[in-house]
């Protein structure tokens, strides 16, 4: 009996001894490790770090919660992200190749590659392969791009977002007068930043019909009847959007011809009226009846409207290594100015198609025929110098093949709108 409890007494302490162990060391698991407590975030500050990031992470969080998802879908947030990326980084840069024989358009959107003002002429930067975003949708043709959105057409107008990658066509447009004729209209997309809607300005090529429509993105999937126009007239520049208007070189059809009949038009976005700038004779280049075509009797232009320090520039394409460009100094007085600019011998033997102003204020010019890798220039007109960005890894060769390429270069804002009506 007392062997007995003798033995007891030995297995409770030694129980007892592993009891207060496991104790101690729970004690101090505790201490090292404590239990994690719930983290609050104040929802302001939750939506100011989503304001903040990339589109293509914001893509990716969406399935973190349903808050985020409401959060990042809500108009309200789109906007004022919109809004944030354009004021506090400088845009991307999105180029278009274009192969009107072929259904597909390939955009490659890369970062900033601008370097300092201050650089001299021989300065250069490297694109390499990995920072590029290159993808191919559906369509021929690119008209403009704004605040993140580009306009482009295969059959019918579609607006891309490059950042989401999303692309939606619209209806196509139906003519009261020779609806079965068929033409292919000139398409401009504009801004209207006090009720912040995007719209679509179609401008038919046919002088004998000319109905022009207007399309609200968001709003609207039928296109309407433009407004009253000034006076009749077909387009022949791409669009160019400054401050809730749109910019575009046309020639007047109810003036002969073998007459002066260039205009520059402009149509404010939210009012929808149309105003007309006439391009006096005397700042016509030598030989031109028109300013806007370079061939006669062809629709064909080889100038570019700009946006050179708040005014309104006619570029014409350099050749033999200069270009010339007409600034509207005072459009009701008919005041205009012509300079011409010379490139660096670097350049000689080039032909460049002139491209809109940039971030920098430079002009970006693109060489008509393909090089290998590819590059683009950037001509200062305060310094007369220009520089060149080398873009490394796109598939030229492949390019070239192509029986005719065009290419177009814009400013690009990421954007995380839908366009999903």
């Amino acid at each position: 009996m007392k062997l007995c409890l003798r033995l007891l007494c030995i297995h409770q302490k030694k129980f007892l001894a592993k009891k207060g162990k496991r104790k101690r060391l729970k004690r101090r698991n505790s201490i090292l490790c404590p239990h994690p407590a719930p983290i609050y975030i104040p929802l302001d500050l939750q939506i100011s770090t989503l304001l903040r990031l990339p589109v293509k992470s914001l893509l990716r969080f969406r399935c973190v919660s349903k808050l985020w998802s409401s959060i990042t879908t809500s108009q309200y947030f789109k906007k004022q992200h919109l809004n944030i990326t354009s004021s506090s980084a400088p845009p991307r840069l999105l180029i278009a190749f274009q192969d009107f024989h072929g259904k597909k358009l390939m955009l490659v959107s890369l970062p900033n590659p601008y370097v300092s003002s201050s650089s001299s002429s021989s300065s250069s930067c490297c694109v390499p392969y990995k920072d590029l975003n290159v993808f191919k949708i559906n369509g021929k043709l690119v008209y403009n791009a704004v605040r993140g959105l580009i306009c482009i057409s295969r059959l019918s107008m579609g607006i891309c977002n490059p950042s989401t990658r999303q692309l939606q066509f619209f209806p196509q447009l139906k003519y009261k007068e020779d609806p079965k004729l068929f033409t292919c209209p000139n398409y401009f997309v504009g801004y209207d930043s006090i009720e912040d809607q995007y719209k679509v300005l179609a401008i038919d090529r046919f002088h004998l019909r000319m109905e022009h429509k207007i399309l609200l993105l968001g709003r609207e999937e039928a296109w309407r009847e433009a407004p009253c126009v000034a006076c009749p007239h077909v387009s022949h520049t791409s669009g160019l959007y400054m401050n809730g208007t749109l910019y575009y070189g046309a020639s007047r059809t109810d003036i002969d011809p073998r007459n002066n009949n260039s205009i520059i038009v402009s149509f404010d976005v939210r009012l929808e009226t149309f105003k007309i700038i006439n391009v006096p004779s005397k700042v016509l280049p030598m030989g031109y009846e028109n300013m806007w075509l370079a061939e006669r009797w062809r629709n064909l232009t080889d100038k570019t409207l700009i946006n050179y320090k708040g005014k309104i520039g006619v570029v014409e394409n350099a050749r033999q290594g200069s270009f010339r460009m007409w600034v509207v100094e005072d459009a009701e007085k008919e005041e205009w100015s012509m300079n011409t600019f010379y490139l660096p011998q670097s350049a000689d033997g080039l032909d460049f198609n002139i491209m809109d102003t940039f971030y920098t204020g430079e002009i970006c010019l693109v060489p008509k025929e393909l090089t290998d890798p590819f590059s683009l220039f950037y001509y200062n007109l305060e310094k007369n110098s220009m520089r060149n960005v080398i873009i490394e890894g796109l598939p030229v060769c492949k390019l070239k093949r192509a029986q005719k390429i065009s290419v177009t270069v814009s400013d690009h804002y990421e954007n995380f709108m839908s366009l999903e009506t």
